[in-house]
């Protein structure tokens, strides 16, 4: 888990990025990172076999760094008003998803209003170039699957070098629902990206912290990384 201190400081940050009119491409997250980066350059997205020869056996990008036994609390609010909380964790455990050895994160997320809660738990792989792979996701309620199976296709969770611009599939499922991320704005420290699937979200990645704010823009709520 990253160190406490970097949490409290990328918490502060993205309150001076609210106060300064919020988090939307517009806003700016700084100077980009070069354009000649590879980005998503040569991957095939989605696939529908990943070669487990490709692949490592940890997740350690350092935009999604997935350290066994990290954990992340999330506060949510909408319109100033506490609404609940989301809690996020790695599992000390992996599991084997189409030959690969996959890192799964638990989500628990807790809101006013809403009946139950919804847990949600999501599976990745990391390739020998640093990119991660979402490789299987488990929503209760909500739909389940596996990369390699009833032909569930893996997406693309994170690039090893994430580039202003870029687009791809977080993943694809037989009856052709999917999902898709788009990066949308960037600094050399910050990472915003909009995804698309049963809603809207954008996120806001730090490196070397990881996911740092979530805003579901359907809704109207935001999650910030708390301490």
């Amino acid at each position: 888990m990253p160190p406490a201190v970097r949490r409290r400081r990328a918490a502060a940050r993205l309150g001076g990025m609210l106060l300064l009119g919020g988090l939307s491409a517009c806003a700016g997250l700084g100077q980009p990172a070069p354009y000649d980066s590879p980005g998503i350059n040569g991957l095939e997205i989605p696939t529908p076999s990943p070669a487990p020869g490709d692949f490592v056996d940890t997740v350690d990008n350092p935009w999604l760094a997935l350290e066994p036994g990290a954990a992340w609390h999330y506060d949510v609010t909408e319109g100033g008003r506490t609404l609940g909380t989301i809690d996020a964790e790695v599992l000390d455990t992996t599991s084997d998803v189409a030959g690969l050895t996959a890192t799964a994160v638990r989500t628990v997320t807790d809101l006013d209003g809403d009946d139950r809660d919804v847990e949600e738990t999501r599976f990745y792989a990391q390739d020998d170039d640093g990119n991660v792979w979402l490789v299987g996701l488990d929503q209760l309620p909500g739909i389940s699957w596996r990369a390699g199976e009833g032909n569930a296709q893996a997406g693309l969770a994170m690039p090893a070098e994430p580039r202003l611009g870029d687009g791809w599939l977080t993943y694809r499922l037989a009856d052709l629902r999917e999902a898709s991320t788009t990066v949308e704005d960037q600094s050399r420290e910050m990472v915003q990206t909009r995804d698309e699937a049963d809603t809207s979200t954008r996120n806001v990645y730090e490196s070397g912290v990881g996911l740092v704010s979530v805003e579901d823009l359907d809704a109207g709520w935001q999650a910030v990384l708390d301490d």
